[in-house]
């Protein structure tokens, strides 16, 4: 059974206005599983009166009005009229319907609790979540009974799919790609080859067109049904010759079509706006294709509630055949965009709207001050250098025109819009795509993003005719070419929108490691860096950076762009920012590291930052995450620095030596041997009984892992072994061979050379003495790396780094908070977690200028703590230094805040463990340390 807009709409003709609790919720939501939601088991899925002693306290049980385990929802069911926010006396206190719901959800046995709790009085569902809010004091969404039928794909989490839309349209939104991705696979096939250029842009104009086609038809800009009603006019085999004519007619101008023009096709007025101006190929249409326009496209769903920002996206996604052939629906949720804009711009134009609506009446000072704001929003000039689907443009777009709109209606209030539009011909919006503008490689997103916006005017316009009380004309289209198709590495921006004439640049630029580039984009970047120091290390995105910098020049142009949080962590940073610090630019405000969500269905796991910069003087916002999941903390320090911390601007750049009077630290060996010189305890064991005289030639083998969970490995070394050696151990002999065979495949200078000496390590590094060992990585989740001391016997891979001859103290200082917070701030990061190296962590890193003693009490506690992790035999290091176990282990939480005690003293300062204090301190003895050096 399936369900339909008629069916929607039919059931909302039966419970419109009605409803008692008691007498109807067993046929309201039996109902609407049934026929709305077309789901022929609704008697299995939906439990009534489940009796449930409710976490309040109370002794009486309550009953549970609706329970739906598949969708792992509870229904608190309400007569018509119920306000559905208001507290009242429920079971002895004063609850609302869904903190009523909320109780017999926690009185539940934990396995079976509901995430969602639904309140419900027949004309209006409200739908809570108690992952994002445990309280439930805000709902995702409030259904209205009336909006029911163009709203149906926000009610799909009760069928068991997936999980509540955060928002209406954002359902409704994540739907319409859905029908749009089915549409593009469908007419993909029938291309005679799919996968040329000339397909895939033929195929993007035709899905943009027919989506547009579809939403103007709901969103009342054309006759009602009149795109529905020419598909179905027309027979499949036909239908291809009838979109070109279409296409055609709505690109001629009324006094240039035929006089003569007979059926359906006149329903169509003028477009204009070159959507349907080019002649693109039309593949031939198949029954197929017909009906899921008609039918899924046309009659069963309503696109006038689509969000265009996150349909933009998501649209683009459906056409992509990255993402087609991956199944994922990509959107850029507008929580994000917003992390841009707000600080960006839309925080400072809503604080000056309210100052203007603050203006005394008398004198006309209001008056006057509304009018300066309106023409100040609709001088405001925007660039996406990276637009993809326009959806930063869209929403930046959408949140003018509202601010605009309240403008008007203010001024409406006492005649001020009648009196200054009624005699003039120009519309009263000032708020125009034409000072929107994009760049864009895809020629298919620069066509989705012209249509988003275009819908975005749409549903502005209709907002605003609802103010002003004025009509003006819905089509044709403005022609807009805001949106520019170009490589943005690869021309001058000035061409598209003179910087003089720009306010600010925004966008996400591409997240492409300096490893995984083409060699077209790798030179991009050397070219757009100017062959700046380390250049070639730069992620793709850093390209944005500095040309949005020389793009600024001379100008007040404010930036902001997404990132990935690498061009803001270890390396990159000095190779990213300081050729932008000496052409002056400054960072305004920026978000740490935070996890990019853009995805309907999944979530990404990409770790970003935002940046905002320019060359002003501005007030500085810092949005701090304490985990990549957890919301922003908004702190205003006197500086940002290219750390993203309130210190001086300092970059920190890789050395090959220690910057101090260290031992200087090493890596272990790299065997290169496609894994026949590893092996597990298991492994080894069954080599040496067939070969026992082997057993010299193994050696323990620690990387990272190894170090910290205490797994065994060992390594086959036989180094300056001779035949005489070899002769009686044909396997040793097999795996030398296996590694001089694999060496010799290789397409590296080092490797090759290597194959002729295959008994030894590809890169061999072998210490002669106990060494500090560090893991190269390690959880961010930890408060310290675990360090420790490792001896000549064991072999160590190039996973770890080494301090020959390091001592208590070294360990000490290197085991100290005052180490890993300079680590945590310029390592470089995989994901989230710390990449230790050399380069950018240990020889950058100003050790304390200290006494004997000092050194003593620091070797000391170094001592303790080492003695510490003694008393738990059987636990790893990862078990030891987990931050969930610390209350397992006392003895060693207080070694270390000893030991980072005595390495403060050492320092000769007291910060009480203050890690913004330590850092900060740490970059002005780096400054002082290279001043004049670097």
């Amino acid at each position: 059974m399936t369900s339909s807009r008629k069916d929607a709409e039919e059931f909302v003709a039966r419970w419109r206005g009605c409803g008692n609790e008691e007498q109807d919720k067993h046929k309201y939501w039996i109902g609407l599983f049934q026929d709305v939601l077309g789901l022929d088991d609704a008697l299995d899925r939906l439990e009534f009166e489940q009796p449930v002693v409710n976490s309040s306290g109370s002794k009486s049980p309550g009953f549970i009005d609706v329970l739906i385990p598949t969708a792992k929802a509870i229904v608190e069911q309400k007569g018509v009229g119920t306000d559905l926010d208001k507290a009242e006396l429920r079971q002895g206190s004063m609850v609302t319907p869904a903190q009523q719901a909320l109780r017999y959800a926690q009185g539940l046995p934990l396995s079976v609790q509901p995430r969602y709790v639904i309140t419900c009085n027949f004309q209006e569902i409200c739908v809570y979540d108690r992952d994002t809010d445990p309280l439930c004091t805000s709902p995702l969404f409030v259904l209205a009974l009336e909006d029911l039928p163009k709203n149906l794909a926000a009610l799909d989490f009760l069928r068991g799919r997936g999980e509540a839309p955060a928002s209406l349209q954002q359902a409704v939104s994540v739907k319409a790609g859905q029908i749009m991705g089915e549409v593009h696979n469908l007419l993909a096939a029938q291309f005679h080859d799919p996968d040329s250029p000339e397909s895939h842009h033929a195929l993007s104009v035709l899905c943009t067109r027919l989506m547009f086609l579809m939403y103007c038809e709901d969103a009342g800009l054309i006759a009602p049904s009149a795109f529905r009603d020419y598909l179905q006019h027309y027979h499949a085999e036909d239908l291809r010759r009838a979109l070109k004519d279409l296409f055609e007619w709505l690109d001629t101008p009324d006094a240039e079509r035929d006089e003569y023009a007979e059926g359906p096709i006149t329903a169509f007025p003028y477009m204009d706006g070159g959507l349907f101006h080019e002649r693109v190929e039309v593949p031939p249409v198949t029954e197929t294709i017909r009906t899921e326009l008609i039918v899924q496209g046309c009659q069963e769903f309503d696109w006038s509630n689509v969000d265009p920002t996150v349909f933009g996206s998501i649209f683009e996604g459906a056409l992509s055949h990255d993402a087609r052939r991956s199944g994922g629906m990509h959107y850029t949720s507008p929580e994000n965009i917003h992390r841009v804009i707000d600080p960006l711009f839309l925080d400072g134009l809503k604080a000056e709207l309210a100052d203007a609506m603050a203006r005394p009446e008398a004198g006309g000072a209001r008056t006057r001050a509304l009018h300066a704001f309106q023409d100040r929003i609709g001088s405001l000039t925007f660039l996406d250098p990276a637009c993809g689907s326009g959806n930063f443009l869209t929403e930046t777009y959408k949140c003018l025109r509202r601010l605009e709109n309240k403008v008007l209606f203010e001024l409406s209030k006492g005649g001020e819009t009648t009196f200054v539009f009624e005699d003039v011909e120009d519309s009263p919006v000032k708020v125009t795509l034409d000072h929107f503008h994009g760049i864009e490689i895809n020629d298919y997103a620069c066509c989705v993003a012209r249509t988003a916006l275009w819908i975005a005017e749409k549903q502005a316009d209709a907002d605003t005719r609802s103010i002003v009380l004025r009509l003006y004309d819905e089509l044709p289209l403005t022609d807009y070419a805001g949106i520019v198709e170009g490589n943005a590495l690869r021309m001058d921006w000035n061409e598209v929108v003179p910087a003089s004439e720009c306010d600010y640049v925004m966008g996400n630029p591409p997240f492409i490691g300096a490893r995984n580039q083409s060699k077209e984009q790798k030179q991009e970047l050397l070219d757009v860096f100017d062959d700046s120091k380390n250049a070639g290390n730069i992620d793709y995105c850093g390209a944005w950076y500095i040309t949005a910098a020389r793009y600024t020049k001379g100008t007040h142009v404010r930036c902001a762009l997404v990132s990935t949080n690498s061009i803001c962590q270890g390396e990159q940073v000095a190779n990213v920012w300081s050729p932008l610090h000496d052409l002056g630019i400054h960072i305004d405000f920026a978000h740490t590291t935070f996890r990019w969500d853009n995805q309907a269905d999944d979530k990404a796991h990409v770790f970003c930052v935002i940046v905002g910069f320019s060359r002003e003087n501005v007030t500085k916002e810092l949005f701090v995450h304490k985990t990549p999941d957890s919301p922003e903390e908004l702190v205003t320090p006197k500086n940002i620095n290219a750390y993203l911390k309130d210190a001086p601007d300092v970059f920190v750049w890789s050395r090959f030596r220690p910057i101090c009077d260290v031992p200087e630290m090493g890596i272990g060996s790299q065997p290169i041997d496609d894994g026949n010189y590893l092996f597990t305890d298991e492994e080894k064991n069954e080599f040496l009984a067939q070969e026992p005289g082997a057993e010299r030639f193994f050696h323990p083998w620690i990387g990272s892992k190894e170090f910290l969970h205490g797994y065994t490995r060992w390594c086959l070394w036989l180094g300056d072994t001779t035949w005489s050696d070899l002769k009686d151990l044909p396997l040793c002999r097999e795996r030398v061979e296996n590694v001089r065979q694999y060496r010799l495949t290789s397409k590296r200078k080092q490797t090759l050379q290597a194959a002729d000496r295959p008994t030894h390590f590809g890169t061999e590094i072998i210490s002669k003495g106990t060494s500090v060992i560090v893991p190269e990585v390690s959880s961010e989740r930890r408060r310290y790396i675990p360090m420790g001391f490792i001896g000549p016997e064991t072999f160590c891979s190039n996973k770890v780094r080494l301090i020959p001859d390091g001592t208590l103290y070294h360990l000490g200082v290197l085991s100290s908070q005052f180490h890993n917070a300079w680590m945590r701030v310029v390592a470089g990061r995989l994901e989230m977690r710390y990449n230790y190296s050399a380069g950018i962590v240990y020889n950058t890193f100003i050790w304390p200028d200290c006494d004997e003693s000092a050194r003593k009490a620091v070797s000391d506690c170094a001592q303790l703590v080492l003695d510490a992790r003694t008393l738990f035999g059987d636990a790893s290091l990862a078990d030891l230094y987990d931050p969930n176990n610390a209350i397992y282990f006392p003895g060693l939480v207080k070694a270390h805040e000893a030991l980072d005690a005595a390495v403060e003293a050492a320092y000769g300062v007291d910060f009480g463990g203050d890690e913004e204090r330590i850092v900060a301190h740490l970059f002005e003895l780096y400054t002082e340390k290279t001043k004049g050096k670097e």
